[in-house]
């Protein structure tokens, strides 16, 4: 059976004026895989996952999203949209929005946008993987009230909620407890089992990527390589 590549970087070069973060770098991301990535504060993880959103460009090399090269910035938009993405900290984890609201931005530039109202599909949706997370109960509670546990439950809904293909998460588990980290770990388990999701992972704990990951690479000194 032929394996299908979901994301492709090939003589990947990138960094911030003439500081250079990532150097010749190559990556293949199969349909369907968890892949880990470990490496140390700097390394230039986060700058990795920001180049596969085409939130930045490269300075050389080649990057492919579902087979679509990301050579542009209209196909960099286009190809977003079949990107869920979790950063570290929810980023409307102090402002009073609601759980059901925080949710369905997930949905914008996939449901809805600028000319069109969030239909009653986005909002069926929302309340399906509200059901899906846990977090039925607290659906009309605004995020800031949540603990941090909760809010990045609502952070993982929000790129759910997408029905992309692809997640990133950005150190999903960093500055929650211990109880909330393994609930964390457990339900992006779940979840990329049940909807067969392709799962790029970067995170500082060893023990996490271990648990969730079918590959684990290590970004040094702005290369991959096996762990």
């Amino acid at each position: 059976m032929t394996r299908e590549a979901v994301v492709e970087i090939h003589g990947l070069v990138a960094g911030y004026g003439r500081h250079q973060v990532l150097q010749q770098l190559d990556l293949t991301v199969w349909r369907g895989e968890v892949l880990g990535i470990a490496g140390n504060n700097g390394a230039g993880k986060t700058t990795l996952l920001k180049l596969i959103l085409g939130l930045i460009a490269p300075k050389e090399g080649r990057i492919s999203v579902l087979g679509r090269m990301l050579d542009s910035p209209r196909v960099r938009r286009l190809m977003r949209c079949q990107i869920g993405y979790v950063p570290q900290l929810h980023p409307l984890g102090k402002m009073p929005v609601s759980v059901h609201d925080a949710v369905l931005m997930g949905r914008w530039g996939k449901g809805f946008g600028f000319f069109r109202r969030p239909s009653l599909r986005d909002r069926q949706k929302v309340t399906e993987i509200l059901q899906e997370i846990g977090m039925c109960s607290q659906e009309w509670r605004e995020v800031h009230l949540l603990s941090g546990g909760e809010q990045q439950k609502v952070s993982i809904g929000r790129a759910l909620v997408r029905e992309a293909p692809i997640l990133l998460l950005d150190e999903p588990s960093t500055y929650l407890d211990h109880g909330s980290q393994a609930e964390i770990v457990e339900l992006i388990r779940t979840v990329c089992l049940k909807h067969r999701l392709s799962l790029i992972m970067i995170s500082h704990d060893a023990e996490h990527l271990e648990a969730m990951s079918d590959r684990i690479l290590l970004l040094k000194n702005g290369r991959l390589e096996e762990r």
